[in-house]
């Protein structure tokens, strides 16, 4: 199902000097579909569902280097997150704690 992921302000890159406001992201399945004004995309997709979020929108970074050290799997998970890390790339996931 096609979803609009609304929010006050949607950004294109982290560092976008130039951000949308009172825009949405429009995905479908694992794609973006669109990305624009809310009132304009909810003309284009009449059907789609509507999620809003508070604060910003924007593109997710992916950790490129070893997962930090931490107590715990959970805890080296939590130390990514908090950097802003959605993703990490296989090979640091060495350990199969962490894969897990």
């Amino acid at each position: 199902m096609l979803t609009l992921h609304a929010a006050p302000v949607v950004r294109h890159t982290p560092d976008d000097a130039a951000p949308l406001h009172e825009a949405a992201v429009a995905v479908d399945g694992d794609r973006i579909a669109a990305i624009g004004p809310l009132a304009e995309l909810r003309r284009t997709y009449p059907r789609a569902r509507v999620r809003e979020w508070p604060g910003e929108l924007g593109p997710a970074l992916v950790h490129e280097g070893l997962v930090p050290d931490a107590p715990s799997p959970r805890e080296r998970i939590h130390a990514l997150l908090r950097r802003g890390a959605t993703a990490v790339l296989a090979h640091h996931l060495g350990d199969a704690e962490l894969r897990a």
